[in-house]
């Protein structure tokens, strides 16, 4: 008895349907994946905000009471990390290549997600380009300080000094090329002075050396400089902000000492790796702005003298930095500062 010969055509079909099947059940695996993850919840797990600068400066102090007051809102801890060094380019790169994923955001401000860019040659990220801004924190205003037994009594004095003995007098900043040691560049450059510049590590770092008399100048917070100048360690000449700070009337302004115009208001803010999901950077700019309008936290930044935020959109913070980035490209030019 022979046996029938098979219908090529209908083995393949055959095995086509087959194959089709396994294919469709492999597709629908994979969008079986994709919906639980979109479907679980954000966050998930506990978030890290990256800090550049040493632990218990002021963009740390800030940090924290800004973490802790997200917390209750995100369902998850948000533990505080320092990564300190080259002016806050090394946490800011590493925030930068994370995963995507929301669980890691940097603390940032004017240097690492604007003025860098334009003042480091080989910086290993693109503050322009490589993050997502969840929203701005606040505004931190600067004061001018020496210690309390410096021969210098006012801006005028100090500056008449570093006229008569170029590069005597000492300055410190919190890194090359960074907010402090630009900004300072531009204004000795105002006033045809060269002074000698010092970097540090951070705030909490340069205070030994400043009351001690090893560096001449500094700036500072309010906050720190104030409690200091209280016990008697040191004396402040002027603040950076655009007008009188309301926790120190009596303070100049740096404009009103013969620079008119001049001022260094700088900001903190949280940002996110490219490619961050708008839902997940709506979830933080929620927190954020939560954080803004309790009064508690405002409370204890204002208590730094530094001002809060407004509530404000991932929208209306891009358009914020857009406008300081060309704000500080163009300080970091008429400062004579050298990318390097």
């Amino acid at each position: 008895m022979h046996s029938r010969p098979r219908n090529p055509s209908t083995l393949s079909r055959r095995r086509w349907l087959g194959l089709a099947a396994g294919g469709v059940a492999v597709a629908s695996l994979g969008l079986a994946s994709r919906t639980a993850r979109a479907n679980t919840p954000y966050p998930s797990r506990p978030l890290t905000l990256v800090v550049p600068f040493s632990p218990g400066g002021a963009t740390d102090v800030l940090a924290r009471h800004l973490a802790r007051a997200m917390e209750p809102q995100l369902r998850q801890p948000v533990v505080v990390e320092n990564r300190v060094g080259a002016a806050g380019a090394i946490a800011a790169a590493h925030v930068a290549k994370t995963a995507p994923d929301g669980l890691t955001a940097l603390f940032g401000g004017v240097g690492t997600n604007a003025l860098l860019e334009y003042t480091q040659l080989s910086l290993p990220y693109k503050p322009s380009t490589d993050f997502v801004g969840a929203g701005n924190f606040c505004f931190v205003d600067f004061v001018m300080a020496v210690s309390a037994s410096s021969p210098y009594r006012s801006l005028a004095d100090l500056l008449a000094q570093a006229r008569r003995r170029p590069g005597e007098v000492s300055y410190m900043s919190a890194g090359p090329l960074g907010t402090l040691h630009v900004a300072q560049e531009y204004l000795w450059k105002l006033a045809g002075a060269s002074l000698n510049h010092v970097p540090y590590k951070g705030e909490s770092h340069v205070v030994p050396d400043l009351v001690a008399g090893r560096v001449d100048l500094a700036l500072m917070t309010l906050s720190l400089a104030r409690q200091l100048e209280q016990e008697g360690k040191l004396r402040l000449l002027a603040t950076l902000a655009p007008e009188r700070l309301r926790a120190a009337p009596a303070l100049p302004t740096v404009a009103e000492q013969g620079f008119s115009g001049f001022a260094m208001p700088t900001w903190n803010g949280v940002f996110l790796p490219r490619g961050t999901p708008a839902a997940m950077v709506s979830t933080l700019n929620a927190a954020l702005n939560g954080a803004l309008r309790n009064d508690e936290v405002t409370r204890k930044i204002v208590d730094m003298g530094i001002s809060p935020a407004s509530p404000n959109t991932p929208e209306q913070h891009a358009q914020f930095m857009a406008r300081e980035r060309e704000r500080w490209r163009a300080m970091v030019e008429r400062s004579g500062v050298k990318p390097e």
